[in-house]
């Protein structure tokens, strides 16, 4: 059972709880989305367990599970992680673990969920990403939210014989403010 603490139309973004284990271990192990996030080693229960403690010990990440409201169930994970604090600035992380999930809106509506809230509510002054350049779909939901290319990290991952370029992007708070006024 998932206690919402951000709440959108089509999803919740809810706290990571031991229920979720085991769509965290078994997504994250599927070959597809494994693929698309240039991860290398399988997760055992034990692993995505201390991947997701790690994650929150020191303050060091905000994290939800993605929980579809139509069918009640968690079909992804997301996190600000990295935090400077005095800079007011964090990385966004998403990932849908549930294939079936994609091109559904899912991810788009709970990415603006949380960078409204980084914003609003975390007063941030700046977000960023890093994006597979090859990866349309994902720049496009993006750039719809306002994330802007700040520049490119040439062959900043590996993967399948070859080497692939990022993208930095990037939301200010004025970009996030002017959006919102429109």
């Amino acid at each position: 059972m998932h206690t919402h603490f951000l709440s959108g139309k089509k999803v919740d973004l809810c706290p990571v709880g031991p229920d979720d284990m085991n769509i965290l271990q078994k997504g994250y192990n599927d070959p597809d989305i494994r693929d698309a996030m240039f991860m290398y080693f399988p997760l055992t229960a034990e692993d995505t367990e201390k991947k997701i403690s790690k994650m929150a010990e020191n303050e060091q990440a905000i994290q939800f599970m993605i929980v579809d409201k139509e069918s009640k169930k968690a079909v992804g994970h997301l996190a600000l992680v990295r935090p400077d604090w005095v800079s007011r600035m964090m990385t966004f992380y998403i990932v849908l673990l549930d294939k079936h999930t994609w091109g559904k809106g899912l991810g788009s509506e709970a990415t603006r969920l949380i960078v409204d809230y980084g914003f609003d509510m975390l007063n941030l002054n700046r977000i960023q990403l890093h994006v597979n350049a090859e990866n349309e779909a994902a720049k496009a939901v993006y750039k719809k939210i306002g994330f802007k290319h700040e520049g490119t990290l040439r062959q900043a991952m590996y993967k399948n014989g070859r080497y692939y370029d990022f993208w930095l992007m990037g939301i200010l708070a004025e970009d996030h403010a002017a959006l919102k006024n429109e």
